[in-house]
């Protein structure tokens, strides 16, 4: 539960409160308006950090042995395959960018960078050049923004048309390691890629949750929660109410 919501909660328990006890709601309308003012600001300030936008993917890093330089698993990747990995949000997001990291842009023309859902249907696609913006450890290039909801499994990966692409591979929990960090709405599942010709479905995967081929990236949106809205909504309309029903109940015949 958010801050929101439990403003809005609190401001209603006040108002049926006071609805039992016959409370005088002019004398407590000056509590009942910062109690609104309170939740005003929590709701404006809620819909501002949601329509912030992140990095699915933050970083990356190795192990690192003692005197020594990180370590990584790597391999080559076809170049008839993407290559990727999977993931669940953790609430719903509006993916506004697909991208790809900036190492594997060397000697690389463009990437073709795909996001699907768990049958297979390409949702978006872009082409991700050096020269696109860069944010963080990505080059990206904007999307129209695409719904994803909570606990679907997705997929992205990037393709290259040109040449053999050699990627990193993070393995948490097997030696050499590594490990990639993610935006708390993204949970990180597990490697994709592709097994068909060209750029396809990265329909097969590999490893443990938390795998992943360091290649494709996106930025997103956080979407806020109808439910509290919903709720700030079904507060203002009580307050209101009950301020009619205690002037009714004043009134002389």
């Amino acid at each position: 539960m958010n801050a929101p919501q439990i403003v809005v909660i609190i401001f209603s328990l006040v108002i049926y409160h006071a609805m039992l006890s016959g409370t005088d709601f002019a004398n407590a309308a000056s509590n009942m308006k910062a109690i609104l003012s309170a939740a005003l600001l929590l709701v404006a300030a809620h819909m501002t950090n949601a329509h912030g936008t992140f990095e699915a993917m933050l970083n990356y890093a190795g192990t690192t042995p003692s005197g020594g330089y990180p370590v990584f698993s790597s391999i080559y990747a076809s170049i008839n395959g993407p290559i990727g990995w999977t993931f669940q949000p953790t609430t719903a997001i509006n993916v506004t960018a697909l991208g790809a990291f900036d190492y594997l842009m060397s000697g690389q023309s463009s990437l073709r960078v795909g996001l699907w859902d768990a049958s297979g249907n390409l949702l978006a696609s872009q082409t991700v050049s050096a020269d696109g913006g860069t944010v963080g450890q990505s080059h990206y290039e904007s999307i129209a923004p695409l719904l994803l909801l909570a606990g679907e499994t997705y997929y992205v990966a990037a393709y290259s048309a040109s040449g053999s692409l050699s990627a990193v591979v993070v393995t948490p929990d097997v030696e050499p390691n590594g490990y990639a960090t993610m935006s708390p709405e993204i949970q990180l599942g597990q490697v994709a890629y592709g097994s068909g010709t060209g750029f396809s479905f990265p329909g097969t995967t590999a490893g443990n949750s938390g795998y992943a081929i360091i290649a494709p990236n996106f930025e997103f949106q956080a979407v806020p929660e109808p439910s509290t809205l919903a709720l700030f909504g079904v507060g203002i309309m009580g307050w209101f109410v009950a301020r009619r029903g205690t002037g009714r109940t004043g009134e002389k015949p």
